[in-house]
């Protein structure tokens, strides 16, 4: 694996930003983490061995900032496996993965680490989502979807199964807690799997504040892999079984997760009840060829008005005006 390392390995963040052929939206990226008002941070940057200008521009941020450092695999080995990747690279206390394609306002990593320590029973934090379009323009937020905290593992357990999209993989994690998962499966909807093992832990925390901007555009894996075989593909091309895949995949992975993690008695046996009813709700489902049907699950009502930020066009640098 080709290497430009960086000088910060004794930061309290680390951020994992994997990334295969991002020319196109990459220096947002970088840039909004280097514009960061918490500067105690290393960015690990993974390179799935890009065929675009990815590595050149990866290595002209590196040069110029010591807190980066790049990593290059010889041969493309799937997005699950190179977020892994990204992670193992960390000794830091707190990680957060990165995509190439989003934005962070410049106080996102300062409100989360606030929050992580003023309370040693989260074990995510997170802010308000804003989503943009290709040209950095606002095109709404995710306010829609409920939030995924709850005072009990089998509330943080049971919206995590049923929540349709959710920007939380995003946040701010305890590493520790991190390295108690299976991080990454190479299948459709593992990024799920994953936060459910964290939130299976510990809360998460929000911050009431918009400082996450995450990027719709045509080539994101949602927009550009439309198929199964696609999206598998994506997730790990060197996987050939499609045994794995999806709701048997995640099934494995949840069973795995209450069967391992130090969580007590009572709230094991809740979250094997919410599964059944998971799976019931499933195979109901598939034998009936309809689409995912859903519980209702209570919205929270926001009690305040937040104005949602505007970003500068797109071809203004996001490091303009910060010290370097």
């Amino acid at each position: 694996m080709g290497t430009t390392a960086g000088k910060s390995d004794s930061a309290r963040v680390a951020i994992g930003l994997p990334v295969y052929n991002g020319q196109n939206y990459l220096r947002d990226a970088i840039e909004s983490i280097l514009a960061q008002s918490y500067p105690d941070f290393r960015l690990i940057i993974t390179d799935n061995c890009s065929t675009d200008r990815t590595e050149a521009i990866c290595r002209e941020y590196a040069a110029a900032d010591s807190r980066i450092e790049y990593h290059r695999h010889p041969e493309n080995i799937g997005a699950a496996p190179n977020f892994n990747a990204a992670f193992a690279k960390c000794n830091s206390e707190y990680f957060k993965w990165a995509a190439h394609d989003d934005v962070l306002g410049p106080d996102f990593l300062k409100a989360c680490v606030e929050r992580l320590d003023a309370n040693a029973g989260l074990a995510v934090a997170h802010t308000l989502s804003v989503k943009i379009d290709k040209d950095r323009r606002t095109m709404g937020t995710y306010d829609s979807e409920f939030p995924l905290n709850g005072p009990r593992p089998r509330d943080r357990f049971h919206r995590i199964l049923w929540v349709d999209h959710f920007t939380e993989i995003w946040g701010l994690f305890r590493s520790d807690l991190l390295r108690r998962t299976r991080l990454f499966g190479s299948f459709i909807g593992s990024d799920r799997t994953l936060l459910a093992e964290v939130l299976l832990q510990g809360d998460i925390g929000y911050i009431p504040e918009y400082h996450f901007f995450r990027r719709d555009h045509p080539e994101n894996y949602c927009n550009s892999q439309r198929t199964t075989e696609a999206r598998l593909k994506w997730f790990d091309p060197k996987k050939r079984s499609g045994l794995m895949r999806n709701a048997p995949a995640k099934f494995w992975y949840y069973t795995f997760a209450l069967g391992r993690l130090p969580i007590p008695a009572g709230e094991r046996a809740a979250c094997l009840g919410l599964m059944a009813e998971w799976c019931g709700r499933r195979v109901a489902d598939y034998a009936l060829g309809r689409t995912l049907s859903r519980p209702r699950i209570p919205l929270v009502e926001r009690t305040d008005s937040v104005k949602v930020p505007e970003l500068p066009p797109r071809g203004v640098s996001l490091l303009a005006g910060v010290g370097r």
